[in-house]
């Protein structure tokens, strides 16, 4: 698998496919190793369609965050192109991959194994497959939200970030 050059993409709403669950099994093995364990979060985990960027989390252990940080730039991940980047002690990286012809937008979030973004990754998730009318509220939400013109990906997040916090209150 090569990662290639990320290119920050306006958002828009691209239905919910399989292929995000072929492609994320593709990079879950190949970005993980021994040491780190890496996982599928986010809509395109959970069958909600919206940007279509596949976001997943390496997770590490025993403060081993830089060791996770350079296996992905060693893979030819590459710094979050963004306004506002995470933090260097919770970050991203992020790349592209072409499969079957189509291209697909990546982001590695940085998370330590068992911390409680963890967990909150996991609930969420677990949450929204078990809820297919909370997924096509959620679904609803991202369709109002570009229809009011909003494209840039952090405002478009920033939109969403209610919707969100109110499911993760309830776990």
């Amino acid at each position: 698998m090569k990662i290639l050059k990320y290119e920050k993409i306006a958002a828009g709403f691209i239905p919910w496919s399989l292929n995000y669950l072929k492609v994320s099994q593709a990079l879950i093995e190949f970005i993980r190793t021994e040491k780190f364990e890496v996982i599928h979060i986010g809509s395109t985990s959970f069958m909600v369609g919206g940007k279509g960027i596949i976001d997943l989390s390496i997770l590490y252990r025993n403060g081993e965050i830089n060791t996770a940080v350079n296996h992905l730039l060693s893979l030819e991940f590459q710094d979050q192109i963004s306004d506002k980047p995470f933090p260097p002690e919770r970050p991203r990286k992020d790349g592209t991959v072409m499969m079957d012809g189509n291209k697909y937008f990546i982001h590695v979030h940085v998370i330590s194994y068992g911390s409680e973004e963890h967990k909150k990754q996991l609930h969420y998730k677990e949450y929204m497959l078990r809820n297919p009318g909370v997924r096509e509220a959620y679904e609803l939400l991202k369709k109002e939200i570009l229809s009011q013109g909003i494209t840039d990906q952090e405002a478009y997040g920033k939109q969403k970030s209610p919707y969100v916090k109110s499911i993760l209150s309830q776990l």
